[in-house]
């Protein structure tokens, strides 16, 4: 055989090692990249697993006596691992399974009132610890665990268009509970959001 099929023998073979070497180098970022989306992923559902095992454990409790004002007690009891919230933006949520939505229908009803109702027995106490009108949202900078924070709850007062005695609104909202949600603030975290549902009457009532 000439030296011509030996060049063109040696050039396929160098152009086929070029090809392997490109399809390695192509398959090792392809496994490269893969295991840094691995591992990202599992960081980040360690992540996740760390956060929701940090979920705090707030206790709520609304003193034994239906009436007005009443004090709302909140406590950090846990978990192990948070000890401190650095804020809580505690609200009060309507009631349950009613379109309240429903009633801006009506032209009776003022839209600017509505969006200021609080649908449910009690609401926070305005002008006491900074409270805002309408008392649905209060805001508690840090707490320790352990330690307890009384806030002042009272009757919501009824809207304009309620027919008769105000008590009767009272009345009304007597069965249900008092529904809160609790944001939760540390800093380094991802805020936790933590809900609950409070009798508005004593045992035994």
């Amino acid at each position: 055989m000439d030296e011509t099929f030996w060049t063109a023998v040696s050039a396929i073979a160098a152009l086929a090692a070029v090809g392997l070497t490109v399809w390695a180098t192509r398959q090792a970022a392809t496994a490269a990249s893969a295991s840094a989306t691995a591992a990202q992923e599992m960081t980040r559902i360690e992540r996740d697993r760390w956060h929701r095992d940090l979920t705090p454990e707030l206790r709520f409790t609304l003193d034994g006596s239906s009436g007005s004002p009443r004090a709302l007690r909140i406590e950090l009891v846990g978990p192990v691992g948070l000890d401190r919230l650095d804020r809580i933006i505690l609200s009060v949520r309507d009631e349950a399974g009613i379109d309240h939505a429903a009633l801006a229908a009506d032209p009776d009803h003022r839209p600017q009132e509505l969006a200021r109702m609080i649908w449910g027995p009690y609401r926070f106490r305005p002008d006491v610890n900074g409270v805002m009108e309408p008392g649905q949202e209060i805001v508690l900078d840090g707490l320790e665990r352990g330690e307890q924070l009384i806030r002042l709850m009272e009757y919501t007062p009824a809207p304009s268009w309620f027919e008769g005695d105000p008590l009767g609104w009272h009345t009304r909202n007597a069965t249900q509970p008092v529904r809160l949600r609790a944001e939760c603030h540390r800093d380094g975290h991802r805020p936790w959001t933590v809900v609950t549902e409070l009798p508005s009457q004593a045992s035994g009532e």
